[in-house]
């Protein structure tokens, strides 16, 4: 969090810069020994003319990823919460232009909310000094995905309002039905639902009100997901604690009325006066008895076509949760073993996994247990042999104890 500006940025959702950080360097470790041990390989010959186009199925979807990823534009004078889930503004014109805040909401719902799978190993290591024994939290590698390309391009989402069947927030300050004519559309001149809501916001005259629009993401199997990468994590041989988290930024976007009690509570320092002192307590109730609120619409985007489980014919928008874990098992694994730890929220992009990829297609064409060389010495020959068996027993014996247990 900071103060209100209208600069306020995230942390940073994909990175194509592996080699700009101590993370990075860390990662590239595995990677080394891969690419050492492979003979040079010959550099294709130069030439002016650019080469003819024979992309393959995997840079194309990596390029669709990066255009389909962006994140959606910051209002105006606005802040956030420390999660970054949720956005507030006070600009004046939303609450009093209603073509301004239907087009501003309109904006909004064409972007999907930010979606990342975070990956985090965990060990206990208990250290003991005399008659003193402590217990320090180790992180072993934190790992995060972005996710949101899966959720199909800019503009693919749908529009969704409030259900007159259904209690929620119609500018009051409780869930209630809508009065038996619910919302009445101007058709004549055209108006459609999202115009009709904004100029009913805008001529509230209530001095407290807020307006909300939500992202949601639907039919993402989450749970077959997390299965997949714990098996993945597990095949490391990896003995600490694993969790597994889907998060979402930019979830929610608040738009405040113009007024002295919304400019403190946006006002980031006020609120830790309120949060110390506990005086929350007593000015929480105030607040929600006084806010007049608006909560019907949403933006809706969906994994796949319908919820997992329900339609062997399942249509994923961009692929399959088994077919997204196909492409990164081989780059998770390797950056859980290099005990990679994404500082500051920044992911795993594709460069890493294209780099992984190409390592392992290189470690399939040469093969993981190359020949020993013979020298034509019979004694040298014996000592090589007995080397690469004793190195073998000792790679066996660490894969079976395994790694990142509590000590």
């Amino acid at each position: 969090m900071g103060k209100a500006t209208a600069h306020s940025r995230g942390p940073p959702a994909y990175r194509d810069e592996p080699d700009h950080a101590e993370t990075a360097s860390m990662a590239s470790a595995v990677l080394l020994d891969d690419v050492d041990s492979f003979p040079d390989e010959e550099l294709p010959s130069y030439t002016d003319t650019p080469a003819e186009s024979h992309t393959s199925a995997t840079p194309s979807i990596s390029l669709s990823a990066s255009q389909f990823y962006e994140q959606p534009p910051e209002p105006p004078f606005s802040s956030h919460d420390l999660n970054y889930s949720e956005y507030r503004t006070r600009f004046l014109n939303y609450s009093t232009e209603v073509s301004t805040l239907s087009i501003f909401i309109k904006q909004q719902l064409q972007y999907p909310a930010s979606y990342f799978v975070q990956l985090c190993g965990t060990h206990t290591e208990t250290r003991r000094n005399g008659n003193k024994e402590t217990k320090d939290n180790i992180t072993d590698f934190y790992i995060r995905i972005n996710l949101t390309y899966l959720l199909g391009p800019w503009g693919s989402g749908s529009i969704e309002f409030l259900p007159d069947n259904k209690r929620g927030y119609r500018g009051t300050i409780i869930p209630r039905l809508p009065p038996s004519k619910g919302i009445s559309l101007d058709e004549e001149i055209g108006e459609d639902e999202l115009s009709t809501w904004c100029k009913k916001y805008v001529s509230d005259p209530s001095k407290i009100k807020s307006f909300t629009l939500k992202r949601e993401i639907q039919h993402h199997d989450t749970k077959k997901l997390e299965h997949l990468l714990r098996s993945a994590i597990a095949e490391t041989n990896y003995r600490g604690q694993v969790s597994i988290e889907f998060l979402k930024q930019h979830e929610r976007v608040v738009i405040y009325s113009p007024g002295t009690i919304n400019q403190w509570r946006m006002t980031v320092w006020i609120r830790w006066i309120f949060y110390l002192t506990f005086l929350w307590i007593f000015a929480w109730p105030v607040l929600f008895f006084l806010t007049s609120r608006y909560e019907v619409v949403k933006g809706i985007f969906q994994y796949a076509d319908c919820p997992p489980n329900t339609n062997p014919n399942r249509k994923p928008t961009v692929m399959s949760e088994v077919a997204w874990f196909h492409r990164w098992e081989s780059a998770i694994k390797r950056a859980a073993l290099a005990r990679m730890v994404n500082k500051d929220g920044a992911c795993l992009d594709e460069e890493y996994r294209e780099a992984t990829e190409r390592a392992d297609a290189r470690g399939e064409a040469v093969g993981r247990t190359p020949e020993i060389p013979r020298t034509g010495n019979a004694f040298a020959d014996g000592a090589l042999g007995l080397i690469g068996q004793g190195l073998r027993v000792a790679e066996g014996f660490s894969a079976q104890r395994g790694w990142g247990g509590d000590c």
